[in-house]
């Protein structure tokens, strides 16, 4: 049956296929001699005869590709595009249509040579015919890339042109030009470069997608950039972008040495900037580092001045927040070393000297914060030096000088008001006696005591405690008995001015300074008890206490006559009254939800602090204790980002509490944070 068929569709249609095949090779053998207009009618006559005809589809899409390799891309840009429209069309119908076999009768059609195996001709046609069309898409492609910054490089010249007139037409001269100049004028020469740039950005994306194209005279575009010599001379004629060769008026020197003679046309402003930066950095270098006590008139050395005059050349210079920051650090500077170098107080750390330093280190942060901010600014404000160069060529070296001295600018802020917050801590441990314990005893030779201080035996001191110029205190043993020693210091030598031995010869495990002439210390014997003495070794009371628990703390008030003193462990708490007779009038109980870290009073309250470690860090606890009704009435909760390790509270005044702690991430790591009374955190900071 399949015989039967096929000899009956070579019956009726073979005579016609051989007729129009033999017709079809006849026109291929022709076309290099025959019109191709001709050409290419015929071949859309075969074409509509059999529109599954794959080869006639293909060489139709050579003549369009050809066709649109002639045309001028610019210029003829309705043709280019049908043209390149239609050999994509058309390639893809071959592609389609494409029969392997018919390939491999009739390679020379598809442009193969018949001396490979078939399987390698039908291979090479199906693979010629893939890559035809595969181009032509990517030829469509490329072709409106070419056009699109074609026409972006004439619209920028253009702009750049027009900008360029716009300032030259705006007075008649240079002087008159720069009497009236104002930032906008900056703005629109820099506009001028900046459209010259993105011209020859385009131009150059033109040139190279030229390139692709398989166009057969292609335009070299090659650029000649012509230096426009005066202000109002030149510079205004077009360009023209169709030649090989291009001119055109390089409108970008123009703008960089027009903006460079607008720097540089203030009068005295580079050397007014030079010589106000160098006093900051010797004033600077003074305040961080040197002892003397100064001061800088930030009033006198007209900083604004020179960041008006800055900001009326380029409002976009990083320059600006250089010295607006230099202001600020100055103004820190000034209260960093009048407390560093000014204010020496020669007084024992009582809890009001502590309320004194806390309040001078709040209004210190302030400003530390303020500089710390603008300094920031410096790289955070995306502006750059690229104007004013010759200040960072001079003062500011390298590619990022600007960047290079925030950040070195920033370490040392951080690094002053760390050393003060290391030594505000050494107070606090100081009016506790918390000072570092000696590597060895100091005997009477190692004291350098005067002879005749020590009659019997040796002392051996532990703890050294500095309260005044005229005395210091040591805290040891002679032998078995455990002493306090007065002693007045004369050079590298020491005078005994008095002893104390504890209450019961036991050993101290608490002390506080709590005036400029008394302090407290307490044991405990049998049981706990307080002593409070004076600077002169007078023993004014001891009292023994009723709890047994460690004392935490002791407030003092002179004025009537009696200590409120703290004990406990946990979170299990006593508070207790003893007069200055040594008598405890009253004891009372309470908790706390942490640690205990410290206490202080409040108006008619007393507000005692707990510390509690969380997962995400730590959480102070004020539990706010109604000393008439003898319960706490109030908890604040303040939580903290950071896992705080030893943590001191002080009362700066009615606003804000101060702590201060070492980070459990590191011991070199020190918390600073204000607090206020509503549970708030204002500011956490590690330095």
């Amino acid at each position: 049956m399949k015989r039967i068929a096929l000899a009956i569709a070579i019956l009726f249609f073979g005579p016609w296929c051989l007729a129009q095949t033999g017709a079809y090779k006849k026109l291929l053998n022709d076309r290099s001699t025959m019109d191709r207009e001709v050409f290419y009618d015929q071949l859309l006559q075969f074409q509509k005869q059999n529109v599954e005809f794959s080869n006639v589809y293909y060489q139709l899409g050579k003549v369009e590709q050809d066709l649109f390799a002639n045309l001028d891309p610019i210029v003829d840009r309705v043709a280019s595009r049908q043209r390149i429209y239609n050999a994509k069309t058309s390639f893809g119908l071959a592609k389609n249509y494409l029969d392997p076999r018919e390939v491999s009768r009739f390679p020379d059609w598809y442009d193969v040579p018949d001396t490979v195996s078939k399987d390698s001709i039908s291979s090479i046609g199906v693979r010629k015919i893939e890559k035809s069309h595969e181009n032509s898409e990517n030829y469509a492609v490329y072709y409106e890339e070419l056009i699109k910054n074609y026409d972006q490089a004439v619209y920028h010249y253009l702009k750049a042109r027009e900008g360029f007139i716009e300032i030259n037409t705006s007075a008649d001269n240079l002087r008159q030009l720069f009497l009236k100049a104002d930032d906008s004028l900056k703005i629109a020469v820099r506009l001028v470069g900046v459209s010259f740039d993105s011209s020859m950005y385009y131009i150059d994306n033109y040139r190279d997608i030229y390139q692709r194209l398989p166009h057969k005279k292609k335009r070299k575009v090659n650029i000649n950039r012509r230096k426009i010599d005066h202000f109002r001379m030149n510079g205004i004629t077009p360009a023209n972008f169709l030649a090989d060769d291009i001119d055109v008026w390089d409108y970008r020197d123009w703008s960089d040495r027009f903006l460079n003679l607008l720097k540089v046309e203030v009068d005295g402003l580079q050397d007014e900037i030079k010589t106000a930066f160098n006093f900051f950095v010797a004033t600077n270098d003074k305040m961080i580092n040197g002892d003397e006590c100064i001061q800088a008139q930030l009033d006198d050395l007209k900083f604004q001045r020179i960041i008006n005059l800055i900001t009326k050349y380029d409002n976009e210079s990083v320059l600006i927040d250089i010295f607006q920051y230099l202001i600020s650090k100055l103004d820190y500077g000034n209260k960093y070393v009048y407390e560093k170098n000014c204010n020496i107080l020669d007084v024992p750390p009582t809890d009001d000297y502590l309320s004194r330093k806390a309040r001078i280190y709040q209004n210190m942060f302030i400003s530390f914060q303020k500089a710390d901010s603008l300094d920031e600014a410096i790289t955070a404000s995306g502006h750059g030096q690229e104007t004013f160069q010759w200040f960072f060529d001079e003062l500011m070296p390298g590619e990022n000088g600007s960047q290079t001295f925030a950040e070195e600018q920033e370490a040392e802020n951080y690094a002053s008001f760390k050393q003060e917050l290391v030594g505000l801590m050494d107070k606090i441990r100081e009016q506790k006696f918390q000072t570092d314990t000696l590597t060895e005893c100091f005997s009477a030779d190692s004291l350098n005591l005067i002879p005749g201080a020590l009659e019997d035996g040796n002392f051996c001191a532990n703890k050294r405690l500095w309260l005044s110029d005229s005395l210091e205190l040591f805290l040891g043993k002679q032998d078995d008995k455990n002493l306090i020693m007065g002693v007045k210091p004369f050079g590298e030598d020491f005078q005994k001015q008095w002893e104390i031995s504890p209450y019961k010869n036991s050993e101290i495990s608490f002390f506080k300074v709590v005036g400029d002439s008394t302090y407290l210390i307490g044991g405990k014997s049998s049981k706990r008890w307080l002593s409070q003495i004076s600077a002169s070794g007078i023993e004014y009371f001891t009292a023994t206490l009723r709890s047994d628990e460690p004392i935490k703390n002791v407030l003092v008030n002179q004025l009537q006559g009696v200590a409120t003193v703290v004990q406990g462990s946990n979170k299990n708490y006593t508070i207790s009254k003893v007069n200055f007779s040594g008598k405890v009038v009253g004891t009372n109980a309470f908790e706390l939800p942490g640690e205990y870290i410290g206490m202080f009073r409040q108006e008619q309250s007393l507000w005692f602090f707990s510390h509690t470690i969380t997962t995400d860090g730590s959480k102070i606890i004020a539990s706010v204790y109604d000393e008439g009704q003898g319960t706490v009435t109030g908890e604040y909760t303040y939580t903290f980002k950071t896992i705080l390790k030893n943590p001191s509270i002080i009362k700066n005044d009615n606003e804000y509490i101060t702590l201060l702690s070492l980070s459990s991430f590191s011991d070199d790591e020190i918390v600073y944070a204000l607090m206020n009374y509503e549970g708030e955190i204002d500011h956490e900071t590690i330095f």
